[in-house]
């Protein structure tokens, strides 16, 4: 590294808005406005940190003062912008509410405020962490907010938008930046790597993207830690020993050892983990990590999540799953309590495994029955002959007579499935499958090939245990193959699909929300639009 290193969060921060990562209606908004030159006097940003509030208000800043004339495209090599770029701007104040939060410090900077600007075109006030301010502050700060000179802009930001004052809010155009997604992290991560011309495994970046936890700063501040550890590269190998993770298939034998209710494999499990020094707080995390995945290979057909992931959704019931789920979160909220990681961790497990739905019959299967005490033997008295006669034998449930499996349509089928009480795992593999004969000896189903891993031993007992509860003994044949027709989980999705975009159309029709658009030049998320129900 030279003496001139630029940590990299510095040297990849966003000069213009087409560079930035995320935040796209924000951005959008903002680059409407500037290009009509419609601009508001106080701007607030809002969000975690390292999500870009302080670079878009800095992208804003040169929009606005750039020399050759405001608009959404700062040129970037006028001295303008270069000074704006490096901090040495007059006419852009920048102010760190934690170190003024005095009154007397903001009428200092708020009677400045009324002189107009040095060089450029507007006198701009971005003002950090603006909630840090005293009460005394905002109400100076709302007599400018109030009534401001033409030649100033205040642009405000803040990690905590609830603790400002509503008389401050209401002055000022808001702005809440989301947290990055890991996709959009891991894009720039990738784009870093290349054109610092770096080795790296995606795998690596992928882990460095997670514990981003949505922030593009503190994803680019472990990428240089990351790339000093590795001399220059960033191996998944080394990202494991640096933050003391522990390895993916170590999660999915774990989360195995679970479902399989062994307790023993279990404790012996995180008694090597602990001893190998892994971090077991970011295990439990990366449990609960793939509690989440297996939850949603339960419910949608996605192609991107791996097979291990799909065969271990169809050795858990969802209620058990988001048990599991919801007891590794409390889990990792007692972390800190327990009396070591390790008890904590294991404790959290053992919860798991005692609330297990099965966990009852296993241990009544399991409990051995007393002897019982042997009875005195007699002789029995010898009773005179009585006539046989035939009894009003009351019929058992065994003997009630089951219905023959009479069914010769996919809609049959699928009317069946529908009413029968199969578990989760078992019925999403019988709403993928279509009818291809049945008889009083015979079921003959087919199954797409890309469902072959929900094609398991357990599913297919299960599923015969059930249609034999009902209707008697016969023989299940599932078989693999490519489908041409439509199966039941398939025309589910689609009258889903349908139903969503009937709602989505409704919704945009509305006069209300085609107001709110052309007042504020804004555009719907279409795909934040959800039921109440379902949100």
């Amino acid at each position: 590294m030279s003496q001139h290193y630029q940590v990299l969060a510095r040297k990849y921060r966003p000069h213009t808005f087409s560079e930035m990562v995320g935040q796209t209606h924000t951005v959008k908004t903002l680059i409407n406005a500037l290009d009509a030159d419609s601009l508001h006097h106080a701007f607030l940003f809002t969000g975690t940190r390292g999500v870009g509030k302080t670079t878009i208000a800095r992208i804003f800043a040169k929009s606005i003062n750039c020399e050759a004339g405001v608009s959404s495209k700062p040129c970037g090599k006028c001295p303008t912008c270069i000074e704006i770029d490096q901090g040495q701007s007059v006419d852009l104040i920048e102010l760190d509410a934690a170190s003024h939060t005095g009154v007397d410090n903001m009428r200092v900077i708020l009677e400045n405020a009324q002189y107009m600007p040095t060089k450029n075109r507007y006198k701009i006030y971005l003002i950090d962490e603006v909630h840090m301010l005293s009460k005394s502050s905002f109400n100076a700060l709302l007599k400018t907010l109030e009534e401001p000179p033409e030649h100033i802009k205040f642009l405000l930001a803040t990690t905590d938008p609830q603790k400002l004052p509503v008389t401050i809010l209401s002055r000022c155009l808001q702005f809440t930046l989301q947290k990055l997604t890991h996709e959009e992290i891991l894009g720039q991560l990738k784009f870093i790597m290349e054109a610092e011309g770096l080795e790296y495994e995606e795998l690596a970046l992928g882990q460095i993207a997670d514990f981003g936890n949505g922030s593009m700063r503190d994803a680019l501040s472990l990428l240089d830690q990351s790339i000093s550890y590795g001399n220059g590269t960033v191996m998944s190998k080394d990202i494991k020993a640096m933050l003391g993770l522990v390895h993916h298939d170590d999660i999915l034998s774990l989360a195995t050892h679970l479902f399989n209710q062994d307790a023993e494999a279990v404790i012996n499990f995180v008694k090597e983990l602990s001893h190998k020094g892994e971090d077991l707080s970011h295990a439990l995390k990366d449990l609960t990590s793939l509690f989440h995945q297996i939850s949603i290979a339960q419910i949608i057909d996605n192609t991107q999540i791996s097979n291990d992931i799909k065969a271990l959704a169809t050795q858990i019931s969802n209620q058990d799953l988001q048990l599991f789920y919801h007891m590794a979160i409390n889990g990792s909220k007692d972390m800190p309590l327990a009396p070591s990681e390790q008890i904590g961790f294991e404790m959290t497990l053992l919860r798991m495994l005692a609330f297990h739905s099965q966990t009852e019959v296993l241990a009544e299967k399991k409990t051995p029955k007393l002897a019982e005490k042997p009875k005195a033997k007699t002789t029995p008295k010898a009773k005179p002959p009585v006539e046989s006669k035939p009894k009003n034998l009351k019929k058992t449930k065994q003997d009630t007579p089951k219905e023959t499996l009479n069914i010769s349509s996919q809609q049959q089928w699928e009317d069946l499935t529908k009413s029968l009480k199969f578990n989760t795992a078992s019925r999403m593999l019988l709403k993928n499958t279509l009818l291809d004969s049945a008889d009083n000896q015979t079921l003959i189903l087919n199954l797409d090939e890309q469902f072959s891993n929900l094609l398991t031993d357990n599913i297919q007992r299960a599923i015969q245990t059930v249609l034999q509860e009902n209707f008697g003994k016969f023989t299940l044949q599932i078989n693999l193959t490519k489908l041409t027709t439509q199966t039941l989980a398939q025309k589910e999705t689609q009258a889903n699909n349908e139903k969503m975009a009937a709602m989505q159309k409704t919704f945009m029709k509305d006069e209300g929300v085609q107001k709110l658009q052309q007042t504020f030049n804004a555009k719907v998320d279409i795909n934040s639009i959800k039921e109440i129900g379902n949100v």
